[in-house]
């Protein structure tokens, strides 16, 4: 948080005429000293000179973070598609199992990635089941397999 005195210093080596129109043009016509300014006016004008230092590890981090949760999601989107919970253009019946069926009961985007690590895991493991109970006749598994391969001559 700036204070008035760093921003007085800030501008020290100016006119007054120049600070005064600068705060002027800043506030919207309304104040032309810094003594007038809001703890908030100043913090604004003082940034606005002066950027922020950004953690440049923190950003890459958070970057990195976020390039590995898109590949899990497609991944699980992409599993789940094969599997029948998602349906191609459409979210809704995925949206539903997401919250009720699934390990973490939330929607993709709130989970963190060990947890969508854990949803992969989760779906991989139905889409095993499934191909192991399409193995055993008149289950649902089996026709759903036996559709799909169907031909229409």
């Amino acid at each position: 948080m700036a204070t008035l005195h760093d921003l007085q210093q800030l501008f020290s080596g100016r006119p007054p005429h120049e600070i005064a129109i600068e705060v002027n043009g800043f506030t919207g016509f309304k104040k032309t000293r810094l003594e007038e300014l809001t703890p908030e006016e100043i913090n604004r004008l003082y940034h606005s000179h002066v950027p922020q230092e950004t953690d440049i590890d923190a950003e890459y981090n958070f970057l990195r973070e976020q390039v590995v949760k898109k590949e899990w999601r497609s991944k699980i989107l992409a599993a789940a598609e094969r599997t029948g919970i998602k349906e191609p253009q459409c979210f809704q019946k995925f949206n539903h199992w997401m919250l009720y069926r699934s390990t973490f009961k939330k929607h993709m985007n709130a989970h963190n990635i060990e947890e969508l690590k854990a949803l992969h895991r989760q779906i991989m493991a139905l889409e095993s089941n499934n191909a192991r109970s399409a193995q055993k006749p008149q289950t649902k598994a089996w026709w759903a397999k036996a559709s799909k391969l169907k031909t229409w001559n």
